[in-house]
């Protein structure tokens, strides 16, 4: 077997999505993959069961906690001085969704926020020199973020990320809502603040002469057990997570298995040309519009740069 020339890093990518994915990617037998975990036990283990089924050696686990400035930068650190080959492709695919209270992480900012955009905002901005030329970046999204898709969530609420990010502010402009309610369109709105993200950094690599791709993907709803987005949800709604919903894939095309929209996904990874990719949104295999909300420059650049501040980085790349 020939040793493979390229990295790729999926957050998450022990359960789920990202698993799938990954296992697809593995299978090449071009790519070392890293399964970057929040617990590296699971990670670990993910990284054996995938070896012994894709039969593909060059598979590690690193720790990152997506809730931690310190954890997310030691794993920049360790990645930049290990003995991989080139980093060619960052898959941020890790994803929460707190729906009983409001949560923070470690550095004070609201979870969701924290965990979906500024987490991956950073391991992007510590790892973009790392990463190749003709290298790509994909960052996971959700229809969610687009009320026009008609997903049954609540529609995004974007605010100034001073009041996104801060739990207290967040809470009182959500007060009318139950925690539930609440927690959800967190989860939208930090879809969206995805999509921002996506078409700045796209715009930012484009100016800066490089010739790295960018794209934003809607994996669909993926209810059942290997989804841990339901971890939180009460027994009823958990039980119709992991039992009833999944049989809605013959009726609803949104609807779909782990293992479809993660062979999906590394698809971009291996697959799709660069020139396809540059600053777009995928529907599953198909390239698509975001929504217009999505496509506010004026937000995308005060997300980019508040959050350049906020961990302590330049305005451009």
């Amino acid at each position: 077997m020939s040793k493979p020339n390229k990295t790729v890093i999926i957050t998450g990518g022990n359960t789920g999505l990202g698993y799938e994915s990954a296992k697809v990617i593995a299978s090449s037998q071009k790519w070392h993959v890293v399964i970057a975990s929040r617990s590296l036990s699971r990670g670990n283990a993910a990284v054996q069961t995938l070896i012994q089924s894709t039969g593909n050696p060059n598979i590690s686990a690193m720790e990152l906690d997506l809730a931690s400035t310190t954890s997310i930068r030691k794993l920049a650190a360790l990645y930049i001085h290990a003995d991989l080959p080139p980093l060619y492709a960052i898959v941020c695919n890790a994803g929460s969704q707190f729906v009983q209270n409001t949560q923070s992480t470690t550095d004070g900012v609201e979870a969701t926020f924290g965990v979906n955009h500024l987490g991956h905002f950073l391991l992007v901005r510590l790892l973009l020199e790392s990463l190749q030329e003709q290298g790509r970046i994909i960052v996971v999204s959700s229809d969610t973020h687009d009320p026009g898709a008609k997903t049954g969530m609540p529609a995004p609420r974007y605010a100034h990320p001073n009041i996104m990010s801060d739990p207290a502010q967040s809470d009182q402009l959500l007060a009318a809502l139950s925690p539930s309610a609440r927690g959800q369109l967190r989860y939208t709105t930090s879809k969206l603040c995805n999509l921002y993200f996506t078409y700045e950094l796209a715009r930012q690599v484009q100016q800066s002469g490089r010739t790295v791709a960018v794209a934003a993907f809607n994996p669909g709803m993926m209810p059942g057990k290997g989804s841990a987005l339901a971890r939180e949800y009460r027994p009823l709604l958990r039980f119709m997570w992991n039992y009833v919903m999944p049989l809605m894939r013959f009726f609803n095309a949104g609807i779909r298995t782990t293992k479809q929209s993660g062979t999906d996904l590394a698809s971009l990874v291996l697959h799709q040309p660069i020139s396809e990719l540059k600053g777009t949104y995928w529907d599953g295999p198909k390239k698509i519009p975001s929504s217009e909300e999505s496509y506010s420059p004026e937000r995308a650049v005060e997300l980019w740069d508040w959050s350049s501040e906020r961990v302590g980085l330049h305005h451009t790349i």
